[in-house]
């Protein structure tokens, strides 16, 4: 997997997690892993496909959902009800316009999917392999996974 592929996403997810949730991120070392997920995490799918095809998840923990569901309605919150699974896609959606426009301005045109949220015990990945690019924050753990058919 090329890093002009990945670097998009990376700058996005901490750029919009800065913006909307006023949290800094702290990159860990990205690894490649399977399609299995803890089935109480938020994941938010995008599908690539245009000049890019494949999928990005962005996966939080549970804690780290409730977390950035609290910093986004600035107000506690103690599960991820309908209101706090809109909040997470809305930040997939701002996260995947992010990823491109810098995309585009580098000459590749790619289009995303809307959103769409699911536990990660609902998640069925069709056995690929990911790179996962891992985060922390004060709220807790994240990261952006991204399958580029080659």
């Amino acid at each position: 997997m090329k890093a002009e592929h990945v670097n998009p996403f990376i700058v996005a997810v901490c750029k919009i997690i800065k913006d909307m949730c006023m949290l800094d991120l702290q990159i860990g070392k990205p690894v490649m892993k399977g399609n299995g997920y803890e089935s109480e995490n938020s994941l938010i799918r995008l599908g690539l496909f245009g000049d890019l095809a494949g999928e990005v998840v962005l996966n939080l923990d549970h804690v780290t959902a409730l977390g950035i569901v609290s910093k986004m309605v600035m107000m506690p919150v103690d599960t991820i009800d309908e209101l706090g699974q809109s909040a997470i896609s809305e930040l997939g959606n701002m996260i995947a316009g992010n990823a491109a426009t810098i995309f585009a301005n580098s000459s590749t045109i790619i289009d995303i999917t809307p959103p769409t949220y699911c536990l990660g015990s609902e998640y069925d990945g069709g056995g690929r392999q990911f790179l996962s690019v891992p985060f922390s924050s004060e709220v807790g753990d994240l990261s952006i996974d991204v399958f580029i058919e080659e």
